[in-house]
């Protein structure tokens, strides 16, 4: 358990605090301030029997601090009653100030009645430390509360002890054996606050885990039904053009065409399943292995790939930096990335658009830039545009279909290496993604 002895809650929960025990507080004061109101009274429905005064020797302290008790009980009861129309949590400083108020006159007239027994609080300082206990236990106070009740409660005393005809050594003795109390009653009611404080933290630590898992089971709902209607198309069309090829025979170029729509159906299934196969890994994955690598070679290699695979329909333009640029990096999911953005870049860009990688060095960082001129991203998408499953996902001008998972998968590839991604675009000039590597030292 972490101890708040200087210092009250964090910031961030305090407010919140002060409301989850303020309810508490109410109870102790009403709990507190009725029985002592029947104990008063039934003290002073006797004395008025058997006259105490007869017995003993300050009884008429005995019967002002009894007096204190019904009186403040009795006022804390008719206040209550006015203020229960309203919420407690309407009217916290009202009730604050009553029970710290109440819990004053408590402790200071336990103090009278010390100093009842032989005019000397140092003969009997019993009540006095019943009082201070009573408060630091039924109250939590916060820090400001405490110091200010701990000072006045002090004050009180060495006021009251100063009319006292005692002498300077019994004087010293007193208000040491006081300041003893007040440290005693500080440190009760902070290890309170403190266990009180620990508990709520914990309260409020279960419940910020609740509602992730709310979320979370929240979205692997809609995760799951977007998969569903995202599945359910190409099976659809498998299972529709079977049938048409089982009810009657087809030309044999026909049959062709069905054919190939099949196997176009499967492979979208296919990537489908493969992408969530790769989301569930990369959510396992906490770090991978990283190798110094020289990116202008390793640029080169998938500048000569991606022309093959574009046999011209774009044009593709490579611009390397002016120097060597190594960067700890894993080359297979880098590959991956770059994969991923000119694969976008394809499917939003025209034919005989341009499509530009290049790669710079600035201070510390490495940069690499996916640029294209197509039809760029609305601004409305770029807030989602790396979430998975969100509503950025889009079909591409040839009504490529998407997932939804691409750039959510390129930006996990990219943190696990220490990069960072971001993106610029304006609808209809284009989009250029930029991705930071801290340069190899």
């Amino acid at each position: 358990m972490r101890l708040y002895f200087y210092h009250s809650a964090p910031k961030k929960y305090r407010a919140g605090f002060q409301l989850y025990i303020l309810p508490s507080n109410v109870k102790s004061l009403h709990l507190l301030s009725r029985l002592w109101f029947v104990i008063a009274m039934l003290v002073l429905g006797s004395d008025m029997v058997f006259n105490y005064s007869v017995y003993f020797k300050g009884a008429a302290l005995y019967r002002i601090a009894y007096l204190s008790y019904a009186i403040a009980g009795a006022l804390v009861f008719a206040i209550a009653r006015l203020l229960r129309k309203w919420p407690i949590e309407e009217r916290p400083l009202v009730y604050r100030w009553l029970y710290l108020s109440y819990a004053y006159i408590f402790a200071v007239t336990c103090l009278l009645m010390s100093v009842a027994v032989q005019g000397n609080p140092m003969n009997n300082m019993t009540m006095y430390l019943f009082g201070l206990a009573l408060v630091a236990s039924l109250f939590v106070l916060d820090l400001a509360e405490l110091l200010g009740l701990a000072v006045l409660v002090e004050l009180s005393f060495a006021i009251g002890v100063s009319f006292l005809d005692l002498p300077t050594d019994r004087l010293i003795m007193n208000q040491t054996g006081s300041l003893f109390l007040v440290l005693f009653f500080f440190l009760i009611s902070r290890l309170n606050y403190s266990f009180r404080l620990n508990h709520y933290l914990q309260l409020q630590e279960i419940a910020q885990k609740n509602k992730e898992l709310e979320a979370l089971s929240s979205e692997k709902s809609n995760i799951l039904g977007i998969v569903a209607h995202d599945l359910r198309g190409p099976y659809a069309n498998i299972e529709a053009m079977t049938k048409m090829l089982q009810s009657r025979p087809f030309p044999e170029e026909q049959q062709q065409r069905f054919y190939d729509m099949i196997l176009k159906s499967c492979r979208s299934g296919s990537n489908i399943i493969a992408e969530l196969l790769e989301v569930a890994k990369l959510e396992g994955e906490k770090n991978c292995e990283l190798v110094p690598t020289e990116l202008n070679a390793f640029l080169v290699e998938v500048e000569r790939e991606w022309q093959i695979r574009l046999k011209g329909s774009r044009q593709l333009l490579l611009q390397k930096a002016d120097e060597h640029v190594i960067v700890k990096l894993d080359a297979e999911k880098l590959k991956r990335v770059l994969d991923n953005l000119l694969s976008n870049a394809v499917k939003f860009t025209s034919e005989n658009g341009n499509i530009r990688l290049s790669l710079s060095k600035q201070d510390r960082k490495v940069l690499l830039h996916v640029a294209d001129d197509g039809i760029g991203i609305p601004d409305d998408m770029k807030p989602y545009l790396f979430e998975p499953f969100s509503k950025a996902g889009r079909k591409g001008m040839r009504g490529e279909q998407s997932v939804g998972l691409g750039l959510s998968i390129t930006r996990k590839l990219v943190e696990l290496q220490h990069g960072k991604i971001e993106v610029e675009s304006l609808a209809n000039h284009g989009a250029t993604f930029r991705i930071a590597f801290p340069a190899a030292k």
